[in-house]
């Protein structure tokens, strides 16, 4: 946590403003701009030097079937935006919207870095993240997750993201970006979209 934060943490007129003792579910809702959305789904449809897959779950990746993931995701890694405009401009925008999450949440501004692999995934009509999870797993992969953040790249009204212990469910509109804690606490699914298909763009913050 850098000293800048610190110093905010520690001054009177921040507490006064509020941000201690409020009650707060921690996740932030932003945007980004349609055209930015429409980029990363042109890059999903048109990439043809990686594999796209049936989309599961778990920590082995064991964990698939129509009652519980249903989707095709594409695995890009992160190095790969320097050289991908449609990319880089998305992740321009991101950036700007994990700087707004530390400023509002300082004691989350720890020593933490983007994660290498984020993942672009289309659902299909009825297909969608069914099953109640969490982010932070126990297989090394998943460990050190400190934030997930996650782009709705296309509007789904009734195929949006429900929190179980938040009581909370965020429809699914073109460019709302979410960034919350990778922890049980935000235990998640995706609600499925009976009538059309789903696009999202979504990754992780690791701990260092």
């Amino acid at each position: 946590m850098n000293n800048e934060f610190m110093e905010k943490l520690l001054d009177p007129q921040w507490v006064d403003r509020g941000h201690f003792g409020k009650r707060d579910h921690f996740i932030m809702e932003d945007t980004v701009p349609d055209s930015l959305c429409d980029d990363v789904i042109s890059y999903y449809e048109e990439c043809d030097y990686l594999k796209k897959y049936p989309g599961s779950y778990g920590d082995q990746g064991d964990h698939k079937g129509p009652d519980k993931k249903v989707s095709t995701d594409m695995s890009v890694h992160y190095l790969l935006i320097h050289n991908e405009p449609k990319l880089n401009k998305y992740f321009a925008c991101l950036d700007q919207i994990v700087v707004k999450y530390f400023n509002e949440y300082a004691f989350a501004c720890m020593d933490s870095t983007m994660h290498s692999i984020f993942n672009i995934q289309k659902y299909p009509v009825g297909g969608g993240f069914k099953v109640w999870h969490s982010e932070r797993g126990i297989d090394k992969e998943y460990l050190y997750r400190h934030l997930v953040w996650m782009t709705f790249l296309t509007d789904n009204p009734d195929g949006g993201t429900e929190f179980i212990y938040q009581d909370k469910y965020i429809p699914a509109k073109k460019g709302k970006t979410l960034i919350w804690p990778s922890d049980w606490t935000h235990t998640h699914r995706g609600k499925v979209d009976t009538t059309k298909e789903k696009m999202i763009i979504t990754g992780w913050i690791d701990l260092k």
